[in-house]
């Protein structure tokens, strides 16, 4: 049965100095994994000359990687949902690191799909999801744009990567360059491990019977398949740009550049459109983002042997894909609610992870077959299409999991806004009919299990239950309203209207005692 999932009452340190911070470790971590990974563009020219293979089978040493990195989501998430980010952190970053090292050390390229791929693979992905999943628990108010700036994290990693790693190779070799690659990941996921914290808000329980009831709807099946199409259409794009811009005449360092402004302009795409979202919604945008790739990918078969055509190309991608990225977690949040957010980030993750998997070596080998550009720019200008036709499916409402709804109680309004030391007397109002009005901000606010007055909420609605069948007894946490030993009375926290309440007893009344603003 379909219900309005909760948002609970916010615990301390949520939308906080401290939870930036978190934002900011995540975003540093996910920026060298990711911008380490999508070097491989400068790289797989070099490496296929070493092993003397064409464009597939070192587009599978990619494949391969990527496939493990979003896939390992899926055990990683509910992972972090029980440990917190950091021990993934630290493992996860030990062993992407040793997988470069061991990677320079390839005599052979089946060597590089082991060392590549389950070191970077597997080691990036036991901590690349949970720590987008950190970034949503720690926030309410901020989330979308929270999610923004921990995603800026990969557009600034690949910018700022890609020419170093183009410098490394033509100064030291590639072997040499992923070693170094190696140092400066193990510094940045240090920061990160020093910056990250656990967030203040614990998982219910029931987290895996919810995230089973999430994956059944169709709203994470269209999510699901939406990615793992993105998926396949932007991996491809992302590797064989280079090599397919050097077939056109571009030199190496010109060619490697493309890369660099997808980097860029992913950058201003996840700020930008997370902002969008704030007023549209993080869906919406993201179904924008989806629209727009086909876009980027059809300048790409029509005008990518001409520099110009490229930077369009470069340009639109990366603001499309970088939406994307920066607000698949706050969509996943929006629609599923933060139970067991961590597994459900994992699970879209383990669908991308897929899609990465199949297309770069598949556009590979056609390119390999078709000795040419334009079979494999087809193929990801189709999947981008029917990636995008199936996001609009996506209804924006929110839609949890779980058992049915008890039946709501009598409610009255409280209107308008109450001042500190004002008293609401509900004695008689018990029989009043129930009213609603709109709120500007559509904030769920969770009803307490607790018989007496608690503030509920549906859909963005406040009202005030007026059941007063004697003093409540004390909920269970974080349930709201908590006991207040010092006052000797219940709180709660009305995040809407952002005023403090007392309850005082079963005959009423609530009693506003503070306020805080935006």
């Amino acid at each position: 049965m379909v219900a309005k999932h909760e948002l609970h009452t916010e615990p301390a340190g949520v939308d906080s100095a401290r939870a930036w911070w978190v934002a900011i470790g995540a975003a540093i971590a996910n920026g060298v994994a990711f911008g380490t990974l999508y070097t491989f563009g400068v790289f797989i020219k070099e490496i296929s000359a070493e092993f003397d293979k064409g464009l597939g089978p070192t587009s599978a040493v990619f494949g391969i990687t990527m496939f493990l990195f979003f896939g390992t989501g899926v055990i990683s998430g509910p992972w972090s949902d029980r440990l917190g980010a950091r021990p993934l952190l630290l493992g996860g970053g030990t062993l992407f690191c040793g997988g470069l090292l061991l990677t320079s050390q390839a005599t052979e390229i089946w060597h590089a799909y082991v060392a590549y791929g389950v070191g970077a693979g597997v080691g990036g992905g036991m901590f690349s999801a949970p720590l987008f999943a950190v970034v949503a628990s720690w926030f309410r108010r901020h989330l979308t744009p929270a999610q923004g700036v921990a995603a800026t994290g990969p557009g600034l990693g690949t910018l700022i990567l890609l020419p170093v790693s183009e410098g490394l190779i033509d100064t030291h070799g590639w072997r040499t360059s992923y070693q170094i690659l190696a140092a400066i990941c193990a510094v940045g996921f240090a920061i990160a491990w020093f910056l990250m914290k656990k967030p203040p808000s614990e998982a219910p329980t029931d987290a895996a019977a919810h995230r089973r009831g999430i994956v059944a709807t169709p709203q994470f099946k269209l999510l699901a398949a939406g990615s793992l199409l993105m998926s396949a259409a932007l991996m491809p794009a992302f590797i064989l740009v280079v090599p397919f811009a050097e077939a056109d005449g571009f030199s190496t360092s010109r060619a490697a550049l493309i890369p660099a402004i997808i980097g860029v302009s992913s950058i201003l795409g996840r700020l930008a459109l997370t902002r969008l979202a704030s007023r549209v919604g993080p869906v919406r945008m993201l179904q924008f983002c989806l629209i727009a790739q086909p876009l980027g990918y059809v300048v790409w078969l029509l005008f990518g042997d001409t520099y110009p055509g490229l930077i369009v190309f470069a340009v639109l991608l990366g603001i499309a894909y970088g939406g994307f990225v920066a607000l698949i977690g706050a969509a996943a949040a929006h629609l599923f609610g933060l139970v067991g957010i961590g597994s459900v980030i994992g699970l879209i993750y383990f669908s991308a992870g897929v899609g990465s998997g199949i297309g770069p070596p598949l556009a590979g080998f056609l390119s390999d077959a078709t000795d040419g550009q334009f079979v494999p720019q087809v193929i990801v200008l189709a999947t981008a299409t029917v990636a995008a036709f199936i996001i609009l499916f996506l209804k924006p409402d929110p839609v949890a999991v779980g058992s049915p709804p008890e039946p709501e109680p009598k409610v009255i309004v409280l209107d308008p806004l109450l001042r500190p030391g004002t008293t609401i007397d509900l004695r008689d109002k018990i029989a009043a009919t129930p009213a609603t009005i709109p709120l500007p901000r559509p904030v769920p606010v969770p009803a307490a299990t607790a018989p007496g007055p608690v503030l509920t909420s549906d859909s963005g609605i406040l009202a005030l239950a007026t059941e007063l069948s004697g003093e409540p007894t004390p909920p269970a946490p974080p349930t709201t309203p908590q006991w207040d030993e010092a006052r000797g009375a219940w709180i709660c926290w009305e995040p809407v209207r952002c005023q403090w309440m007392r309850y005082d007893g079963p005959s009423g009344p609530w009693v506003v005692i503070g306020q805080q603003g935006y």
